[in-house]
């Protein structure tokens, strides 16, 4: 058996990938830290949870956890992950009612960007989704949306698209610019065909056992988190969006909106909380003051962050604030290959990322070296 087709071979690993996203946890990353910094039967939160994977992963592991995210499009790939419509013959039923619900008005393209990123006949199809799914109270329905948004624009072969990026939107003018030059056109795709397929290899292990309760709310997570009644968390684990980097309005544009919840071409008004210093320093204090009263004594605290030096001195200090007589540890982790951030603008020497952690009475993990004392 090759290692690609082994990481296929069980639910966790079909479904533990669902969701292209920008600057996500890695999965194997994800495990290690939830399965050595937590016990089974304990609760994970992560109030940046992206795609949902540290949610996932705590699910597949036999804890509960709870995610949060502002990112309506992250909440669907999370939420499906986490809780999918457990019957494949439920979601390819729902594929052909949507496929006859197709009309004429839904094949016309509203501006040249739609024109050129998919035929005609897939335009319908996305047109006919968008207003038919009721994909924030049906399972069923959020499951077809969350099929829909994975394969929505990506490789030519690999989506419904014509050429584009698969984990972040392109900006429309570009992306009409480089397909003309290049005389390259969206494929024609049978949509009933292309997702009857999707559906029946994400199922083909079935799903993942959810025995453990798994909440993914979408939201400000300060606010959510302040009105939040639960057991107490053993471990915090998340990844704050990037300062200057990460933005989920233009990251997610084109997804955003399928979901209903964007217009057709980009307005690129930017996420002042993640474009101000002041403000991102604000966000941050505010959302993990909101943990505090949630943790339990001496839990595991874990963030990921970006190793520039503003992201990396704004989340040091947080925690020293908020955790001020609590030993943190520092690691840097300097990938081999280019970063998102160095790809999308950040030419910065200390590229990568940063781990902190607060191992509360755990041990430092030995997958890991290289932690220093702070």
């Amino acid at each position: 058996m090759s290692t690609q087709e082994g990481k296929y071979s069980s639910a966790f690993g079909r479904w533990a990938g669902f969701g292209p996203y920008y600057a996500m946890f890695p999965v194997d990353f994800a495990r290690k830290v939830v399965e050595t910094m937590s016990c089974s039967g304990s609760n994970v939160l992560d109030p940046f949870c992206g795609r949902g994977t540290a949610p996932f992963v705590a699910q597949a592991t036999g804890r509960s956890s709870l995610g949060i995210d502002i990112n309506p499009a992250a909440w669907v790939f999370a939420k499906v992950k986490t809780s999918p419509e457990p019957s494949r013959k439920k979601l390819m039923k729902r594929v052909d009612d949507l496929q006859r619900s197709v009309c004429s008005r839904d094949r016309k393209a509203v501006n040249e960007f739609q024109k050129w990123a998919w035929s005609n006949g897939v335009l319908g199809f996305l047109n006919a989704a968008r207003r038919v799914l009721d994909w924030e109270k049906n399972i069923t329905d959020r499951t077809v949306m969350g099929f829909i948004l994975v394969n929505l624009h990506g490789r030519l072969g690999d989506s419904v698209s014509n050429q584009m990026q698969k984990s972040r939107a392109m900006g429309p003018g570009y992306a009409v610019q480089w397909w003309k030059e290049r005389k390259m056109y969206p494929p024609e795709i049978d949509p009933r065909e292309y997702f009857h397929k999707k559906i029946l290899w994400r199922y083909g292990h079935n799903v993942v056992d959810n025995r453990r309760e798994t909440r993914i709310i979408q939201g400000d997570a300060a606010k959510i988190l302040r009105k939040h009644q639960t057991n107490k968390f053993s471990l915090l684990f998340t990844s704050p969006p990037y300062f200057g980097v990460t933005d989920y309005r233009q990251d997610s544009w084109i997804r955003l909106w399928m979901l209903g919840k964007g217009p057709s071409l980009p307005d690129w008004k930017k996420e002042k909380s993640l474009n101000c210093k002041e403000l991102y320093q604000q966000m941050l204090r505010d959302v993990f003051s909101a943990c505090v009263p949630l943790l339990q004594h001496k839990s595991v605290i874990w963030v990921r962050t970006d190793a520039r030096e503003f992201t990396k001195r704004t989340t040091l200090d947080t925690l020293q604030e908020l955790w001020p007589t609590r030993k943190i540890f520092r690691r840097f982790d300097r990938p081999q290959k280019k970063t998102q951030t160095e790809h999308f603008g950040n030419k910065s020497i200390k590229s990568g990322e940063v781990d902190f952690l607060i191992p509360g009475n755990r041990a430092l993990p030995a997958f890991f070296s290289g932690w220093k004392q702070l």
